[in-house]
């Protein structure tokens, strides 16, 4: 099975006279999220999932609007839990799933832009409901509960981004975010 390339990810900043530079330029390799999960937190659906896969945590901001002057912190590698997706700021991460791959059916509290850039999966609801997702195309997530599927013969990686988002209402009812390991 071919392996993705790790991402590279180019962070620009300022000059204490306002020229823009480059801050970072760093090479990103796919973390298995079960590693930095607590033991107690990993479900046994979880513990099945495929290895090989991982989530490359881009970048996430605490607080909307970003605060995009002076130092950031790197979330990648950090080896702390990051959760899926935040009620104050933003996620941007990739996720590499191997052939076989199949997340646990999960929702969360936060508007997701999922964008496939290399293979295909197909995204899971509930009730059977299924669609085949590849390259070049994005799915616009509003918090409804899901799971992704890599059916194919080769690696896939798919880009999210992850806003703050008002719970889903159902008949007067909030519809809460479900657990995963790595929330």
């Amino acid at each position: 099975m071919a392996e993705l390339p790790p991402l590279r990810r180019i962070v620009t900043g300022h000059e204490a006279d306002g020229t823009a530079v480059v801050d970072s330029d760093t090479t990103l390799s796919a973390i298995d999220p079960r590693q930095t999960a607590s033991p107690a937190d990993v479900t046994d659906e979880e513990r099945k999932m495929k290895a090989g896969g991982g989530f490359i945590t881009i970048w996430k901001t605490d607080e909307s609007p970003a605060n995009i002057q002076g130092p950031w912190k790197d979330y990648h590698g950090s080896g702390a839990a990051i959760p899926l997706s935040s009620a104050t700021g933003t996620t941007v991460r990739a996720v590499d799933m191997p052939p076989g791959m199949c997340s646990p059916m999960h929702r969360t509290v936060s508007l997701d832009f999922g964008v496939v850039l290399a293979g295909e999966v197909v995204l899971v609801l509930d009730g059977g409901r299924e669609v085949i997702v590849r390259p070049g195309e994005t799915v616009v997530q509003r918090g409804t509960i899901h799971a992704w599927h890599n059916r194919g013969k080769i690696m896939a990686r798919v880009l999210f981004v992850l806003l703050p988002a008002e719970p889903v209402v159902i008949n007067g009812e909030p519809l809460e975010k479900t657990q995963f390991g790595v929330n």
